[in-house]
C-alpha cells in the first residue's frame, strides 16, 4: 500500500474544496482525489451534493445517484454517512430537487442489504400523505414490492379527496410497470383488488380516465407553405417556433417570397417574428438589414437582437466580425453574439473566447456561453480550441453540454490524458462510455 504523506489542515481544506467543486460539476476528479487521498474525510461534501441535486438542469440530467453512490461506497466513513443520508431522506424538505437522488441512493443501499434502507423507503412513502410531505417514492415502491407495491400506492391515492386525487393520475407509471412485468396482468390485478376495496377502485377509475400513451410513429415531414408561415407569424406569440425539418424541403422560390414579405412588413412586432425562420435557413438576400437589426442596443438581452444575430450567423463579412468583437468588448457575458463567429472565426480568436469565459463568475454565465462556444468550434476545427473548451469543462455543471465539449476536444486531437482519466468516473453515463472508447483507441495507437 502506498504510504500516505501527512497533510496540514490548510492542505486538507483545499483538497476538500477541490473535491466539492468537482461534485458540483459532476466530473470524475472527485473520485481521483478520493483515491489519491483516502485519509481525508469527504463526508460533508458528499452529503451536500446528495441532499440537493447540483446539476444545472435537474429535470433533463436526472439523478446523479450512480455517481454519488460510487463515492459513498469508497469512503472510509461510509457507514455513518449512509445513516445520515437515510435520515435526510426521511425528513421533510423545503424542495424536492434532491429527492430523486436520495430515493435512488436509499434503494441502492437496500439492494446492498444495508439494514434500515427498505424500512426507510416504505416509511417515506407513507409520509407522502402527511402534511408537509410531497407525494414520493411510488416508483421505488414498485421496484421493492412489485405488484404489491402498486396495490399499496393505488389504495393510498384512492383514499385522497376526489378534488386532490386527479393530481396523482399516473397511468404512464402503471403502463411502464406492465411493460417491465409481462408475466403479470397488471390491470386485471388492480380490477380484482378494486372489487373489495373502494379506494383501489377510485384509483383504477382515475388512471382509466386517461388515454394510454401512444407509441411514437415517425410521419413524413411535409414542407411549410408560404401561407403556413404567414399563419405562424399571425399567432399571438412573441416569436413563433419554426421547425428546420419542415423548412428543409421548401423551394428557394418560397423562401425568397417569405424574405420579401419580411422586408415589406411595416408592423414592427410582426416583422421581428420572421427572424427565427431565417436562423433555420439562410436569408436569401443581402444581409445588410439583418446587420442593422443585430447592431441595435441590446437592452436587458433583447430577444429581437438575439434572433437577428442568429439569422446573421449564416453570413461571412468583415462588418459582421467587427460587430462581434465590439460586443465582446462591451458586454460581460456576450453569449448572444458568439454565433457571429460561426462563419467569421479566425486563428487566434481562441484567446478572446477564453477571456470571455474567464469573465464569468457563476455557472449561469458559463451555461449562457457554452452553446455558442460549441457552435463556433463545431464549424471551425482548430487545435486552439483546447484552452477555451477546457475552461468550459472545469467550470460547467451541465453534463449534457460537457459531452459536446469533450467530443470537440477529442475530434481536434487535444483531449488531455488527465480529462480522459476523469471521464471514467463522470456523472454522465455516455461520457463514461466515451472514456472507455477513447482509451481503447489510444491503446491501439500505442500498441
Amino acid at each position: 500500500m502506498k504510504k500516505q504523506i501527512p497533510l496540514n489542515p490548510a492542505e486538507i481544506t483545499e483538497l476538500q474544496k477541490q473535491f466539492f467543486h468537482s461534485l458540483k460539476l459532476g466530473t470524475g476528479r472527485a473520485m481521483l482525489l478520493m483515491k489519491a487521498h483516502p485519509q481525508i474525510d469527504f463526508s460533508k461534501q458528499i452529503l451536500a451534493a446528495t441532499v440537493n441535486n447540483l446539476a444545472y438542469d435537474r429535470q433533463c440530467e436526472g439523478s446523479r445517484a450512480v455517481y454519488l453512490y460510487s463515492l459513498i461506497m469508497r469512503l472510509r466513513q461510509k457507514d455513518e454517512l449512509i445513516r445520515t443520508i437515510i435520515k435526510k431522506f426521511s425528513a421533510k424538505k423545503r424542495n424536492d430537487y434532491g429527492m430523486d437522488q436520495l430515493s435512488d441512493l436509499v434503494l441502492y443501499f437496500h439492494q446492498d442489504g444495508i439494514a434500515g434502507a427498505k424500512e426507510a423507503l416504505l416509511s417515506r412513502f407513507e409520509k407522502t400523505f402527511s402534511n408537509g410531505y410531497e407525494l414520493y417514492a411510488r416508483g421505488v415502491l414498485l421496484e421493492i414490492e412489485g405488484m404489491a407495491g402498486l396495490i399499496m400506492a393505488a389504495e393510498k391515492v384512492g383514499q385522497l379527496p376526489e378534488q386532490e386525487r386527479a393530481d396523482y393520475e399516473d397511468r404512464w407509471r402503471v403502463d411502464d410497470f406492465q411493460e417491465m412485468n409481462k408475466s403479470v396482468d397488471v390491470y386485471a390485478e388492480l380490477a380484482k383488488a378494486a372489487e373489495t376495496n373502494p379506494a383501489i377502485k377510485n384509483y383504477l377509475d382515475l388512471i382509466l380516465s386517461a388515454e394510454p400513451r401512444e407509441k411514437y410513429r415517425r410521419s413524413k415531414t411535409i414542407p411549410y407553405t408560404v401561407a403556413e408561415i404567414e399563419e405562424l407569424i399571425d399567432e399571438a406569440v412573441r416569436f413563433p417556433r419554426f421547425w428546420a425539418s419542415h423548412i428543409s424541403g421548401m423551394t428557394q422560390a418560397d423562401i425568397e417570397k417569405i424574405a420579401r414579405n419580411f422586408l415589406a412588413e411595416k408592423d414592427g412586432n410582426r416583422k421581428y417574428k420572421y427572424l427565427p425562420f431565417f436562423y433555420q435557413t439562410k436569408f436569401p438576400f443581402d444581409y445588410g438589414f439583418l446587420l442593422k437589426l443585430a447592431s441595435g442596443r441590446n437592452v436587458k438581452k433583447n430577444r429581437r437582437i438575439m434572433h437577428a444575430v442568429n439569422a446573421l450567423s449564416h453570413f461571412k463579412g468583415d462588418d459582421i466580425r467587427a460587430l462581434a468583437f465590439k460586443k465582446f468588448a462591451s458586454e460581460k457575458t456576450p453569449w448572444d453574439y458568439l454565433k457571429l463567429l460561426i462563419n467569421n472565426y479566425q486563428t487566434g480568436d481562441a484567446k478572446i473566447l477564453l477571456e470571455i469565459i474567464q469573465r464569468s463568475d457563476n455557472v449561469h454565465h458559463i451555461h449562457d456561453l457554452v452553446a455558442g462556444i460549441i457552435d463556433v468550434y463545431d464549424a471551425n476545427p482548430d487545435k486552439e480550441c483546447k484552452a477555451p473548451l477546457e475552461a468550459m469543462y472545469y467550470s460547467m455543471n451541465c453534463a449534457m453540454h460537457r459531452w459536446s465539449v469533450i467530443d470537440l476536444l477529442n475530434r481536434n486531437g487535444v483531449l488531455s490524458e488527465e480529462i480522459v482519466e476523469e471521464l471514467a468516473y463522470d456523472t454522465d453515463e455516455d461520457l463514461r462510455k466515451l472514456s472507455r472508447s477513447i482509451k481503447r483507441s489510444r491503446s491501439k495507437v500505442h500498441a
